[in-house]
């Protein structure tokens, strides 16, 4: 049987150890993570936020009301756990957003039409973007030009082919040449003929390239939609991080369990004790 002397100290150890019971002395103990903290001194990145950490654990602290340092240890524990969840889906977003990048797409529409993104055939970002519409008329306009000019003379060749004689001569401007000198050698305007027929010919392969990249192009997003190539290293680090937040909680339930079977039950035993002496 404990001595009344006993019984007392009993009584003062177990006030001490059954936490905060006012709201002032609640406020008291959630300023420990303050000076606590011990997993998490060198968990915050240069681009995180400390408050937003602290607000974490916050909540964490008011949802599972820890007393002592162990149950506070433990809470931090977990705090930490859910903190680098966090990071993980940004960080799984981030190589989400680098992939969709036009260069990403591009790559990988390249990849879907069989060319290798370092020929010269592969889709560049540029080619994601629709043709001209209006270049694609004038294309479409200037071939037949190109192919009535066969035989026509220069003098001929303005009212013929109008809108072929006035890139002749924007060309000529451009090589600050006049039109009769850009074409002085024999056969030149034969070849500009050709050669201006043929860019507008590829010119116009693009439209229907265009219409087979846009179906690629949702394909590829949906694709890069998922980070295949790291998808094996989210999921075995999102399995760590459950595993560690799940033994914490279950740590901590023990130790809050152990807490108000013995510590917390303590005083209430001697309480029983003093009562049945007397």
């Amino acid at each position: 049987m404990a001595t009344i002397e006993q019984a007392k100290a009993n009584k003062e150890n177990a006030k001490l150890s059954t936490g905060p019971r006012t709201s002032t002395g609640k406020q008291v103990v959630s300023g420990n993570r303050i000076t606590h903290g011990i997993l998490s001194t060198q968990l915050l990145l240069a681009d995180e936020s400390a408050e937003e950490y602290q607000t974490l654990l916050d909540d964490l602290q008011h949802q599972l009301r820890p007393v002592g340092t162990l149950e506070l240890a433990l809470v931090d524990r977990i705090a930490v756990s859910l903190w680098r969840q966090r990071r993980l889906v940004k960080a799984e977003t981030a190589s989400i957003t680098l992939k969709l990048t036009q260069v990403g797409i591009a790559e990988t529409v390249s990849e879907g039409m069989g060319r290798s993104k370092y020929s010269d055939q592969a889709i560049k970002p540029r080619d994601l973007e629709p043709p001209d519409q209006e270049l694609m008329e004038w294309c479409a306009a200037v071939i037949p030009e190109c192919e009535g000019a066969a035989g026509l003379n220069l003098s001929d060749l303005q009212e013929a082919t109008p809108l072929l004689f006035k890139q002749l001569t924007e060309d000529a401007v451009s090589a600050q040449m006049p039109v009769a000198e850009y074409l002085s050698e024999e056969g030149a305007l034969a070849v500009y003929v050709r050669k201006l027929a043929a860019w507008c010919g590829k010119e116009l392969e693009k439209v229907d390239r265009y219409e087979r990249i846009t179906q690629l192009t949702g394909t590829a997003v949906d694709k890069l939609s998922i980070p295949w190539g790291k998808l094996d290293i989210f999921t075995k680090y999102q399995t760590s991080l459950d595993n560690q937040t799940y033994k914490a909680m279950k740590a901590l339930r023990e130790a809050q369990e152990w807490r108000l079977k013995t510590i917390e039950a303590e005083p209430a035993l001697e309480a029983e004790g003093e009562v049945e002496a007397a």
